[in-house]
């Protein structure tokens, strides 16, 4: 013979269930302390501190990649460092162009690279997660023929370039 059990049971049982699964997402996926919602401003002075960043983010129960090499085919690829505002809004690129591209890069343009072979521009990021690039890297913005080797990405068909390094 099969128990019934009181419905008013059944609620708190199941209220105590969500209850704890909450709570267990709360310490897996949490957002202690807002990290999550604290601005860019605050955010951006722990680049050149990534083990403060780091301690917060275990205080915060936050997942935090920085330092963590970014995956990817193994690419060494010849062209040229660009921003992207004016090259793919205007096609503006070159060694003429140039000052453009840095100023706009340093405003926070999208770094792009343009490879001399037949294919599309390439989003640059950085090898690894929360490291900035070098500046010997920005320097050479607008220089075409540059040589550079990283890892080749792609997602949804968005192609990236995880730069470690230029060659000389």
């Amino acid at each position: 013979m099969r128990q019934q059990v009181h419905p008013s049971k059944c609620t708190a049982i199941a209220l105590l269930g969500s209850l704890a699964t909450l709570g267990l997402c709360g310490l897996q996926f949490g957002n202690r302390n807002g990290l999550n919602s604290l601005p860019f401003s605050q955010v951006r002075p722990l680049v050149s501190d990534l083990g403060r960043a780091q301690n917060l983010a275990k205080l915060g129960n936050i997942e935090i990649l920085t330092g963590q090499e970014v995956a990817g085919q193994a690419v060494r690829l010849r062209g040229e460092l660009t921003d992207g505002n004016c090259y793919l809004g205007n096609h503006h690129h070159g060694y003429d162009h140039a000052f453009c591209a840095k100023l706009c890069v340093a405003a926070g343009s999208p770094l792009l690279f343009v490879p001399d072979e037949q294919r599309k521009p390439l989003i640059v990021l950085t090898k690894q997660h929360g490291i900035q690039l070098p500046e010997d890297v920005l320097d050479h913005i607008g220089v075409p023929g540059v040589v550079v080797k990283g890892n080749l990405l792609e997602v949804g068909g968005l192609e990236a370039l995880a730069m470690s390094k230029i060659e000389r």
